[in-house]
Parts: C-alpha cells; sequence; structure tokens
C-alpha cells in the first residue's frame, strides 16, 4: 500500500500553486483534501496539506483573477471546517493577510497608467480574438496586460489555431520529406506533454514554433 506521506508530494500542489492557470484548480483539490481526507492522513501528510494551504494564501496577491480569489475563498472555509483550532486561526490570519496584499496590488495595477484598468478575466475575453504577434505585443503594454497575454488557455487556442493551420498547409510536403520520421516524433512528443494537466502552453508553442522553423529550412533549402 502507498504511503500517503511518498504519493503527496506527487500531486505536485506546491509548483501549480506558483503558476497563475493551475492555481484555481491547486486550491480546489486542497480544499477536498481538506474536507474529505485530512482527518485520516497521518499527522506528517497533514503538515504538509496544511503548509500547502498556507502557501495558497501567501501567493493569492499574484493571482489577480476573480477565479483566483474563489478558489481561495473556498479553500478558507475548507480549512475552518477541518484544520484544529491553532492552524485554523493561523489559516485565517495568513487568508486576511493575503486579501490586504492582493487588494494593494490590484489598485498598484490600476494605477500603473493613471487610469483604471480592466479586470484580468475582461482583458483575458478580449485577448482571445488576437493573433499571436498581437498577443506577444500587448503583453509588453503593462503588468497587468502581460499578466492577462500569459494565460494558459489563450496559448492553448493560439496553438490549436496556429499549428492547425501548419498541418493543414505543410501535410503533402512532410509526406514527402524524407525526415518526416523525426517531425513525427517531435509531434508525437507535443501530444503526449498536451495530454498532461500541468501543461505550460505558451512553452509548448514556443518550443514547436522553433521546431517547425527548423523544419521549414530543412525542406526549403
Amino acid at each position: 500500500m502507498t504511503n500517503p506521506l511518498e504519493k503527496y508530494p506527487k500531486l505536485g500542489l506546491e509548483e501549480a500553486l506558483s503558476r497563475i492557470y493551475r492555481y484555481p484548480k491547486a486550491c480546489k483539490e486542497l480544499s477536498f483534501l481538506l474536507r474529505e481526507a485530512y482527518n485520516k492522513l497521518p499527522k506528517n501528510t497533514q503538515s504538509l496539506i496544511f503548509q500547502d494551504t498556507l502557501t495558497a494564501f501567501r501567493v493569492l496577491p499574484q493571482m489577480q483573477t476573480s477565479s483566483a480569489v474563489s478558489a481561495a475563498h473556498f479553500l478558507l472555509q475548507s480549512a475552518e471546517a477541518s484544520l484544529p483550532k491553532q492552524k485554523k486561526n493561523l489559516a485565517v490570519t495568513e487568508f486576511k493577510h493575503a486579501k490586504v496584499a492582493h487588494k494593494r496590488r490590484s489598485k498598484a495595477c490600476q494605477d500603473e497608467k493613471g487610469t483604471v484598468q480592466l479586470p484580468q478575466d475582461v482583458l483575458i475575453l478580449i485577448f482571445s480574438f488576437l493573433d499571436m504577434p498581437s498577443l506577444v505585443s500587448v503583453g509588453l503594454v503593462s503588468w497587468s496586460w502581460n499578466l492577462a497575454a500569459s494565460d494558459n488557455h489563450l496559448w492553448q487556442s493560439q496553438y490549436t489555431l496556429f499549428f492547425g493551420n501548419f498541418i493543414n498547409c505543410s501535410k503533402t510536403k512532410v509526406q514527402q520529406s524524407s525526415k518526416v520520421v523525426e517531425d513525427k516524433k517531435h509531434a508525437l512528443l507535443l501530444d503526449d506533454v498536451a495530454s498532461e494537466n500541468c501543461v505550460d502552453w505558451r512553452e509548448v508553442f514556443k518550443r514547436a514554433y522553433i521546431g517547425m522553423l527548423i523544419y521549414l529550412a530543412r525542406t526549403t533549402y
């Protein structure tokens, strides 16, 4: 039987909490563990869950999206319902500090150019209509725009759209290329990565884009 202390770190929640696109899901998983499993786990595993809960609150100011705030609120409710009194008080205090810091950072972002900035969720929706070069450009405008332009779902859509068109246009050439085996291996590797929940789509796009340029250079010259 698997030791919970060995199994828990494999969930990767600590690392997930540092990624804006994975933060809400990581908070929900922590909430589930607190409500459904915390009291049944050994104390060393409970300690890890508690530390990750505190970490979730500490990094909240960096997560300027409404979904992150909602997930943190839900995590707080789970902590209040499941943790013993002392740990619960520590979690509540950490959350209150995080909320104050979150509001200050939000205001700083709004005052960045002397005008009120649009919410992150609205910016992400607007940016979803942009092509790849435009998405890169808006990310250079300000801190808040860069945060929105880095949204994982935006880059997943860019990957699907951009490389879907490239594959359709290049299919005949690929079939005739003597180097097609290597290109297929690269595509299969990306497919394997894409099947994981923790995909950084901007990084996947960048690697695939470089791979495409190399392929085009091979087939052109």
